[in-house]
Order: structure tokens, then sequence, then C-alpha cells
């Protein structure tokens, strides 16, 4: 009976909507469970590939901006041929250019937060020039071992090491060396010297510790070769990221999966066009799919819940089960849900809040990275760092400047005189607000359609880029870009209570030529050294070529024995023919009217040394801050800085002659009083003290006021009152122990002196009773 109706109820309607109900609830929970996992699975690998590019475009940035601080300071360094050639300067001991060098070098330390030491190596000569230990030889270098093994290895762009070096009393510290070469530009098998910088390592690390990521990825930072330079792992650290990707990297940036220690993982990287350092971030895929294996979960329990509302669905189409159902539902709804909504949609709000704000935050560092890009382009493409290929229009385009190619371009720069004043009384916000102001100036005194684009290219350096159209003749071109530098400088002069000089370069076809006429500019500007400040001068008005100018040797003779004798107005003379000598015949290499200069600073303090072995000459570098010779922007300058030396140098020995013609005085004084009965002719005197008679004469009278002759006579007499009132000796006896030759001689002498004859003093003080006097 019971069988029957088992049959009966499944060939009936119910069971057939149970079937129909039972089919489209596994129909939909596969769909769903299928799209839920196929969507979330897409949206964690997107939002995995997202993570890892934005924190490893952060991190470039961040590292970019501490390697341009530390190719900004080392800029001075590498440029400098100064450095090529130390070693000549150490062998002939030129003492002032080896200080400077010096100097020079711990400057970098000093206003460099990054660098924790340089050194310079010379393999030829196994000499070494370093911040930490100065000039020493390569055998008593601390680094030795890595110095030495430079020359053994190929000298790469881009290479970096991570290594340990000795820190003192902390123990090894970790640094970043990166190796570069002098000159930048070789043609030899090896360069003259290798400059070795090393980085603090933890800078670079603290970057890399405060981006926050998954537990279980890992943060690489590789040179152009694989090696790693700094790492955030969870495991053990890697030396190579050759297991991870390819080197070079074939694109710029890329995502792809790689099974890496038998685990599928995620490889995502980004590279720095300017250093060629790789920015790797690795996750596993299985710490990526977690989310979506929980997804999947999800998708089959919601399935299982289609599947029993499915039933109770079917089993529910009768009304008597309906109707007490919906009275149910009825019943159980309250007001409750109210507050609790609110509460939800105030907490829906604060999150849309914060990710606003952390929206707006990310816009306003991509707006400041943006302008940084833009002007380190323009910067390049006027300097050696930009090279033009077919993306230059491109680019251009993206920051908004329409240039022909092919047109006529032209480079003018301008160069704020006594800047390195200003620069130490003013803040650097208040220069930085100037040098706004100056570009708003000159972009207001140059035609719109010549204006290509201003940036500032270097400290004290802003360039006007021009622009003309291509069949203007070369002529027609220069004499415009000479016009508008003219009128950009006497609007400055106008609005601006300070000095400029500005260079102007030739105008030259195709955007590409820009930085050979950048070039000429900062030639032109540099000349100023010669020519003077606060003027327009153009790069076509400079007298170049390749001869050489003799050192003036006659002259700082002549100069150097004027100062040796004393004579200011020589000194002064002597000084303004050597200004003149480099004037008529200075070439344009201003680096060569330096180093006269420098040269003359030089044989001025030996002479001085010479002059007197206790003359410092550290106090008179400490008085003038010779620095400021390095410093002058004009030769009128420097020839002011040493006529202030040779017044100092002359202040000294005038004191210290003074000083000795005291000392000479008073010992020709004490001479005379314990000699009165020896010879003291001028003649005698200058035999004792090894000096002439009129020189004698001179520098008595000099100190005194009197002649030597009336202290001579004055000693005596007062010598032979003193004899005659003490003791009973005879007046011949007396005339001998004072001088005299004969008794007549004494006595003419001593009447003229006192008015009266010996024994008729004598009498007087017998008579008195009194105590000689004078």
């Amino acid at each position: 009976m019971r069988s029957k109706r088992y049959k009966d109820m499944l060939k009936s309607s119910a069971a057939e909507y149970l079937y129909y109900f039972l089919g489209l609830s596994i129909i939909v929970a596969s769909l769903l469970g299928g799209s839920l996992y196929y969507y979330s699975s897409s949206l964690l690998r997107q939002e995995a590939k997202t993570n890892a590019g934005n924190s490893l475009v952060l991190l470039r940035n961040a590292q970019e901006l501490i390697l341009s601080e530390v190719d900004k300071s080392m800029g001075n360094i590498f440029l400098d041929s100064f450095y090529a050639s130390y070693m000549d300067y150490y062998y002939r001991q030129d003492m002032v250019t080896l200080r400077n060098l010096q100097a020079k070098l711990d400057n970098v330390l000093s206003t460099n937060d990054y660098i924790d030491s340089v050194y310079i190596y010379y393999h030829q000569d196994d000499f070494v020039l370093s911040s930490s230990q100065g000039p020493v030889r390569i055998e008593d270098f601390a680094d030795r071992a890595f110095a030495e093994q430079l020359v053994t290895l190929p000298l790469q762009k881009n290479d970096a090491r991570t290594r340990s070096v000795p820190g003192g009393l902390s123990g090894d510290e970790t640094v970043i060396t990166i190796v570069k070469a002098i000159p930048i530009f070789y043609t030899t098998k090896l360069p003259a010297a290798y400059v070795v910088v090393n980085l603090k390592g933890f800078y670079l690390q603290q970057v890399l510790d405060a981006i926050k990521t998954n537990p279980d990825a890992a943060i690489m930072v590789a040179d152009e070769s694989g090696h790693i330079i700094t790492q955030k792992t969870g495991a053990a650290s890697v030396r190579s990221a050759s297991a991870y990707m390819a080197f070079p990297p074939p694109q710029a940036a890329g995502t792809y999966e790689r099974i890496i220690d038998g685990s599928d993982t995620l490889v995502s990287y980004v590279t720095s066009e300017k250093y060629g350092w790789t920015y790797i971030y690795t996750i596993p895929m299985a710490v990526v799919t977690e989310k979506i294996r929980l997804w999947l979960k999800t998708a089959l329990l919601v399935g299982l819940l289609v599947i029993l509302v499915s039933l109770l669905c079917s089993l529910l189409f009768s009304r008597r089960m309906a109707a007490p159902l919906k009275r149910l539902l009825s019943m159980l709804r309250n007001d409750e849900d109210g507050p609790r909504r609110g509460k939800d949609v105030m907490q829906i709000e604060r999150g849309v809040s914060r990710i606003l704000d952390q929206n707006r935050r990310l816009g306003l560092l991509l707006a400041e990275y943006e302008a940084y890009s833009r002007n380190k382009f323009l910067a390049d493409l006027l300097t050696s760092g930009e090279e033009e290929d077919p993306r230059t229009a491109d680019k251009l385009a993206y920051y908004g400047l329409e240039l022909p190619l092919d047109g006529r371009y032209a480079a003018c720069l301008l160069s704020m005189d006594e800047y390195a004043r200003y620069s130490a009384e003013h803040s650097e916000r208040a220069r930085n607000a100037l040098f706004l102001q100056l570009m708003e100036t000159m972009a207001e005194g140059t035609a719109q359609e010549h204006l290509a684009f201003i940036v500032e290219v270097d400290e004290n350096r802003i360039a006007l880029a021009l622009r003309f159209a291509a069949e203007m003749p070369a002529e027609e071109a220069g004499a415009a870009v000479y016009a508008v530098a003219k009128a950009v400088h006497r609007l400055l002069g106008e609005r601006h209570p300070h000095s400029f000089t500005l260079g102007a370069g030739t105008p030259h076809t195709g955007i590409g030529r820009l930085r050979e006429s950048c070039y000429e500019a900062g030639v032109a500007v540099d000349s100023r050294l010669l020519l003077g400040n606060g003027s327009v001068i153009r790069y076509e008005s400079i007298e170049r070529g390749d001869r050489h100018i003799a050192y003036p040797m006659a002259i700082e003779r002549h100069l150097l024995a004027a100062l040796k004798m004393g004579d200011a107005e020589a000194v002064g003379r002597h000084l303004d023919e050597f200004e003149a000598y480099i004037q008529r015949h200075a070439p344009d290499r201003p680096e060569m009217v330096r180093s006269y200069y420098l040269q003359l600073f030089s044989s001025t303090l030996k002479c001085a040394y010479e002059m007197d072995a206790e003359f410092e000459p550290g106090s008179l570098l400490r008085e003038t801050a010779h620095a400021e010779l390095l410093g002058a922007e004009t030769m009128r300058g420097m020839t002011a800085y040493m006529r202030g030396v040779y017044d100092r140098i002359l202040l000294h020995q005038e004191s210290k002659r003074s000083r000795k013609n005291k000392e000479l005085i008073d010992a020709v004084q004490r001479y005379v009083v314990a000699q009165l009965h020896d010879d003291l002719s001028l003649e005698r005197l200058g035999e004792q003290f090894y000096i002439s008679a009129s020189h004698l004469r001179k520098i008595f009278k000099d100190e005194t006021g009197g002649t030597v002759k009336d202290f001579i006579l004055r000693a005596r007499m007062e010598r032979a009152i003193e004899l005659l009132g003490g003791t009973e000796l005879r007046i011949a006896d007396i005339a001998g122990q004072v001088g005299y030759l004969s008794a007549q001689s004494f006595s003419k002498a001593f009447r003229l002196e006192t008015g009266k004859s010996p024994a008729a003093y004598r009498e007087e003080l017998l008579r008195a009773g009194t105590e000689p006097t004078e």
C-alpha cells in the first residue's frame, strides 16, 4: 500500500515540480559558483598586480630621489679635471691644491646624509684619496682588497654591490658601493682613476621597510647585472635575481608567473631608465589564491543553500504552508533595523572618506612627480642626458609642448652674480621663490612665438630655450637670439635688485642640437671671469684658440722681491701688471686663469714662510678664507683677494720688524751702558750687532727719537757724576772709565754738558753733603 502511494507521488505534478526545481537549483548553483570563482580569481590577480606595481613605483621614485641627491653631490667630483691630475699635484707637493681637493671631497659627506664614505683609487700609482683616511698608499688603506680588484673587473655603468666595511666602534657597516670612472669617458683600457661611493645601506633599507607588503611577499632591488643591492624577504636572503627574471629586462615593466623553488610565483618588476636598477616584487600564487579558495567554499555553500531553498520552495507550494510562513515573517519584522542600518551607513561613509583622502594625497604626489619628471626631461634635453629619438616628439606633446623637431633652436643661460653670497645669507625657500620669479620674468620678456620652454638645469643656471622657423637664415636667427637676450636682461634689471649675467648660444637646426647651444651659452657665462659681471655675453664674441700662455714668472719674481722689501707700493704695481698680463693674453679657458692665480697664491705663501720661519700660513688662510679665490667670478675679484693677502703679510712683517727693532735698540743701549770705557763709535756698534752704521742710525732715531751719539754722551756723563760723588778716584781715572782718552777732553765735554768742571762739580757735591743727582 505504501509502495503504491510512493509510486503515485512520483508520478504526481508535485514530484514533477520537485524535479524541475532540483535541476534548476543545480544549474543555478553551478553557474553562480563558477562565475564567483572566475570573477574573484580575476579580481584578486589584478589586485595583486596593481599592489605590486604601485609598491615598486613608490620604491623606485623614493630611491631615485636618493640617488639623484648622491649624483648632485658627486657631480663636482666626477667632472673636476683636477682630480684626474691629483697625483701630479701630489708629486709637485702643491699643498694648496691638495688641501682644496681634500676639502671638496670631505664636503660631499658633510652635505649629503646618504653617503657613508668616498675615495678615489689611482691604480697606476697605488694611491688612494679617501674621505675617511685622507691621502694614503694602497697598502695602508682599510678597503684595499676591494680597491685592488677593480682593475681586474669590467666597469659597468650601473653596477652596485652590497657589502660590509669596517665601521669603527660599532663594528662592520653595510654599504651599497657604486663605482665610477675618472674621466667619465676614456679611450684607454682602464680609466685614470676609480671613484668608489659607499652609500649608507640603512637608508635604502629604511625606504624598503617603509613599504607595507604581504608577510609572504618579497621585494628586491638589483643592478643591471642581476646582483641584489637590497631586499626585504621573509625567507633567506637572495644573492642574485637571475632566478626570477632575465637580465637585462626586455621591457621597462612587466608581470608574469614563474615556478620558483617548486611553487608557482607571481613576479612583477619595474626598471629605472636613469640608473638601470630593477625593482622586483614576488608573491606566491598560493597566497594570492587563498582568498579565491575562500570564495570557492562560499560559492559551494551558497549552492547548497540554493538547493535547500529550492527543495523548500517545492514542498511549500501549498497555500496552507505558504500562508503561515507569510504570517510568521510579518511577525518577525520590527523597527530595530533602523538604528543598525544607520550605523552601517556611517561606517560606509567613513570608509569612503578615507579612500577619498588617500586618493587626494596620491593625486598630489603624482602631480609633484609629474612636475619633477617634466623638468628633468627638459633639463636632460639641454644637456647630454637625453638623446633625441622617435619618442622625443611624443614626450614633448605629453608635457604640453608642441615643438617641431626640425626648427632652429638656441639656448640662453642666466646666472646670478654673487650667488654664493646670496645663498649664504638667505634660506633655501627664499632662493627657490626668487628663481621662480626670475623664470616668470624671463617668460614675460620673451615673445611667445620664440619661447620654447624655461627650466633650471643646474644650481644658479636657468636655461631659456628659443625656437625659430627652420627657413630663417642663421645670421638673422643669431641676431634675434641676441635681441631676446638683451630684452630679458634689461627686464630682469628693472624687476630685481640683483646683478645677472646672461650667456647666449648660437642657433642650430634640429631640437637634438639644442644641447650644443646650451653648452655654448655655458661657455659664454663662464667667460665673465674675464669679461666681468652684469652683461649679456654672446658665444660668438668670445676669443677662442688653442694657444698656451706662459706663466708670468718675471712679474711674480719682481712682486715677491718687493714683498720681501716691504714695499707696499711696488707690490701693488706688480700685481696690476700680473692682472694686465693675464687679461691681455688670456685664452677662452678660465680654468687656466684660476690655476695661475692659485700658483701666485702658493708662491706668496712660500715666500712669506721664507721671510719668517715663525710665520703661520694657516692663520693667513683662516683670516682671508682662501676658498673665496676659487669662488671668485671675475679676475678683478681674484686680484682684490690677492691684494688683501699682501696687505696682511705686509702688516705682519711691519709688526714683526718693529718688534725686532725695539729689541735691537734695547740691546744696543745695554751694551753702551756696560761698555762706556770702550770704543762706542757707530761703526764699532754696527760690527758688534751685524748691522750697517747708517741703518743703525735710522732705526735708533725711529725708536727713541734721538741719536746714538747723544745717548752715549748722556750715559757717560751720568756715570761720571756717579763716580765724582761716590768715589775718590782721580779725574784722569774717571775719564778713562767713561771712555775718554785724556782728562782734558773729558773736562771739556763735562763742562759743555753741566756748565762746570769735574773738580768744581765734586767740591759742590761734597760741600752740600748730598748724593749726586743728574
